[in-house]
C-alpha cells in the first residue's frame, strides 16, 4: 500500500519532502500505558502542505520494519517538526526542534485542543485487550494509519498558529523539565496504593512498585497538573493513610511550596509590595483590620484572594489599594 513506507527508496523520497517540515504522530505499543512503559510500533509522518500522510513501521508484524535510528535520521533532517504532544514524542525520539501544537493552541485560546484517535478497529481491540502492553502491534497498520489521519484532519487548521510570547520557554525548557521529572516515578506500597487510590488499571503506569505520573501543560492558567490513570498526583489527600502509600526510593521525601505564588506574581506586576512573610496572612490582616489572624480567617482570606484572581473582586473589598 502506497502509504506504508518500508523501503529505502521510499524513505529517501519521503525525506526529500522534509524541506517544508513534517507533522509527526507516534504510535506506541499501547495508547493507555504511560509512555515510559511503551516502545515505538510505528510513526505517522505527514509532510506539511502534503495531500496525504505515511506510516513507517518500526515494530509491527505487517511491515518490513525500519530501524528506529533510520527513522530518527529522517525526522531529524526535516526543517520543522509539528506534533500533538512534544513531551510524549521525547519518550521515543529526542527531537528538540519539535513544536507542540497542543501547547501552542492552549496558550493562544486558553483551552485544550480536542481530538480523538478512535475508530471502529481501535475501539474493538481496546475494548478486548486494553491491558495488553503491545495491543497496537496486533491492530492492522491500515487502521493505525486511519486513526492518525483522522487526528491530522481534525487539527490541520491549527498548524500555522503564530507562537505567542513565552511559547519557546514552555515548548523547550518546561517540556524538557517535566519530561525528566516523570522518569523516576514515585515509589509505592502496591497493595496500599491500589486500595486507597483505585487507579483505573494498575498495569497502565505501575511497574516494580513504582507509579509513573504525567504532567499536563495544556491548562488555561498555564499551571501544570499531574494526573494519570485516574489518579491526581498533584492533589494527594493529606491523610496519614494516603501518605503511607508512598515510599521514598532513596532516603527522604521532600515537599516544598511557594508562599502565595499567584499573589506574588500579580502584586509584582502592579507594584504592590507584599512582605516576605505569608502573603495570604498579610492580606488577611488588611481584610480584617487586625494583627492576629485565626485559622478560620486565614482560610477565608485565601478564598477571597482566589475569588478575586479567578472570579470577581468582592465588592466589600474593592476599595482596597491592591484591588484598585
Amino acid at each position: 500500500m502506497f502509504y506504508i513506507v518500508e523501503q529505502e527508496e521510499k524513505l529517501n523520497q519521503l525525506q526529500s519532502l522534509g524541506r517544508l517540515g513534517y507533522y509527526v504522530d507516534i504510535i506506541p505499543t499501547n495508547f493507555y500505558f504511560h509512555p515510559l512503559l511503551t516502545s515505538t510500533v510505528a510513526v505517522y509522518v505527514r509532510p506539511l502542505g502534503g495531500k496525504n500522510g505515511y506510516i513507517i513501521p518500526i515494530n509491527h508484524d505487517e511491515g518490513l520494519n525500519i530501524k528506529k535510528e533510520r527513522v530518527y535520521e529522517l525526522l531529524n533532517s526535516a526543517s520543522k517538526i509539528v506534533t500533538l504532544d512534544k513531551k510524549n514524542l521525547l519518550y521515543h525520539f529526542n527531537l528538540q526542534k519539535a513544536t507542540d501544537i497542543s501547547l501552542l493552541y492552549s496558550m493562544i485560546y486558553f483551552k485544550k485542543l480536542e481530538y480523538s484517535k478512535e475508530n471502529s478497529a481501535l475501539n474493538y481491540f481496546y475494548n478486548k485487550f486494553s491491558n495488553i502492553d503491545n495491543v497496537n502491534q496486533i491492530i492492522p497498520l491500515s487502521k493505525l494509519y486511519e486513526s492518525s489521519e483522522k487526528v491530522y484532519n481534525s487539527i490541520e487548521e491549527h498548524l500555522d498558529l503564530y507562537p505567542p510570547s513565552g511559547f519557546e520557554f514552555y515548548n523547550t525548557t518546561a517540556t524538557n523539565v517535566f519530561f525528566l521529572l516523570e522518569q523516576s516515578g514515585l515509589g509505592i506500597y502496591y497493595e496500599a496504593f491500589n486500595k486507597m487510590f483505585s487507579p483505573r488499571n494498575p498495569v497502565y503506569n505501575i511497574k516494580d512498585n513504582i507509579t509513573y505520573t504525567s504532567y499536563n501543560l495544556y491548562n488555561a492558567t498555564s499551571r501544570p497538573t499531574n494526573a494519570f490513570n485516574s489518579v491526581n498526583y498533584a492533589a494527594i489527600p493529606k491523610t496519614e493513610e494516603h501518605r503511607k502509600c508512598f515510599r521514598p526510593q532513596n532516603d527522604y521525601f521532600v515537599e516544598f511550596d511557594f508562599d502565595g505564588y499567584h499573589l506574588r506574581l500579580l502584586c509584582d506586576e502592579i507594584d504592590f509590595d507584599i512582605p516576605s512573610t505569608s502573603a495570604h496572612k498579610y492580606l488577611a490582616q488588611i481584610y480584617f483590620n487586625k494583627e492576629e489572624i485565626s485559622e478560620e480567617e486565614y482560610t477565608e482570606a485565601k478564598q477571597i484572594n482566589f475569588h478575586a484572581i479567578y472570579g470577581k473582586i468582592p465588592e466589600k473589598f474593592a476599595f482596597l489599594e491592591i484591588f484598585d
